[in-house]
């Protein structure tokens, strides 16, 4: 009895494989896609293995997507993609999971792009300013639960050549964010690499409202344009040049209500 249920097993596995092997990738779009918040254009292959001229999600575009099923995550009950793909000035790629909680897991997930493109996608409304330079960020695990929101968030995030352009080109230099959740809330350090504006210390913020908040060292170093310096005493920073400690808070959905008080 015990053999005639794990032949009968086999088979439903097996025949589980072909069909994904096999369904083609316009059509499985064509049923799910009610119940995904994403357009798919330009789809060839099958749901195993294909790929995707463009893919739009929330009105972000993503070019030349490419998927391919980790054959042994069905035997564990769940769907593990390899993917990749690229965006207006960058790339894409990682492992993407799906299971029976429902939640999405997205691992070793890399991204290389414009910082000022990156950026504008991501901001809830139009910037006061242009961001220059190149992001690269490495993402160990991103979980995302039933309803959509981040409920583990672990990576490394490097700005490089950084500058902002505000009235006046600034330029900055290299600088990383480390990444880590805490519960509801993402919890960050800010390290100065090669700049010169030193920006060194902790921050906490809620990705649900967008409110941030933390503590940072804020000093002009060696090399400092003259510009950037007297644009920081505009701020109402009277000595840039000193070991500035600065408690901030404010909501990254408004960059410009953002306030700070010296300690």
């Amino acid at each position: 009895m015990k053999r005639r249920i794990a032949l009968v097993t086999l088979f439903v596995l097996v025949f589980l494989a072909g069909l994904v092997a096999t369904l083609p990738a316009s059509h499985a779009w064509s049923w799910a896609a009610t119940g995904v918040p994403a357009e798919a254009y330009g789809l060839r292959g099958t749901v195993w293995q294909g790929q995707a001229s463009t893919v739009i999600v929330d009105g972000h575009r993503l070019d030349g997507v490419r998927w391919e099923l980790q054959a042994g995550s069905l035997l564990r009950g769940e769907l593990h993609y390899a993917i990749s793909g690229t965006l207006a000035d960058g790339q894409v790629r990682g492992e993407v999971r799906a299971g029976p909680d429902r939640r999405l897991r997205l691992q070793d997930l890399r991204l290389n792009a414009g910082a000022d493109p990156l950026i504008r996608a991501a901001a809830a409304r139009p910037l006061p300013l242009r961001v220059e330079g190149r992001i690269d960020a490495y993402f160990q695990e991103v979980v995302l639960g039933p309803d959509g929101t981040p409920e583990r968030i672990q990576g490394l995030i490097n700005w490089t050549d950084g500058a902002v352009i505000f009235g006046e080109t600034y330029a900055l230099g290299d600088y990383a964010v480390r990444l880590d959740s805490s519960g509801q809330l993402l919890d960050m350090e800010l390290v100065t690499i090669d700049a010169v504006l030193r920006v060194d210390g902790t921050a906490s913020l809620d990705p649900a409202s967008g409110r941030l908040s933390g503590e940072v060292i804020f000093q002009t170093l060696e090399g400092a344009a003259p510009e950037l310096i007297q644009g920081i005493r505009f701020t109402g920073l009277p000595e840039p040049a000193a070991e500035n400690r600065i408690r901030f808070s404010g909501n990254i959905n408004n960059p410009m209500g953002f306030r700070g008080e010296i300690q």
